[in-house]
């Protein structure tokens, strides 16, 4: 895998945000540089340039809801929809692992 640190770089960092707009602000400000999804970056600020980056980059996504909440049924629905959406997203990826409050889940169990 390249990394900078691989390429004997070491990367200064200056700032640290969670948030894309703030992410977009810094870099449109000449402050440095982010990697962003593709869900969630528009608008993208005049000058800057979005490049694809060739390696995937995994990202981990939670749902949560009031312990009490799962006697409705629509959030029952939603959970089995987003963990089937889960399921299937890691059984396109090598070894087919999927996390979950159960723990490490495979497609075919």
């Amino acid at each position: 895998m390249y990394t900078l640190r691989t390429k004997g770089v070491e990367p200064c960092v200056g700032h640290r945000a969670a948030e894309t707009h703030t992410q977009l602000a810094l870099v449109a400000a000449g402050l440095g540089v982010c990697v962003m999804p593709l869900l969630g970056r528009d608008p993208v600020p005049p000058g800057v340039v979005m490049v694809p980056v060739r390696q995937r980059v995994r990202r981990h996504v939670f749902v949560v809801w009031r312990a009490d909440a799962d006697r409705r049924p629509s959030i029952r629905a939603a959970v089995k929809a987003l963990r089937m959406a889960g399921e299937s997203v890691g059984s396109a990826r090598p070894g087919g692992a999927v996390r979950s409050s159960e723990g490490v889940v495979r497609p075919s169990e």
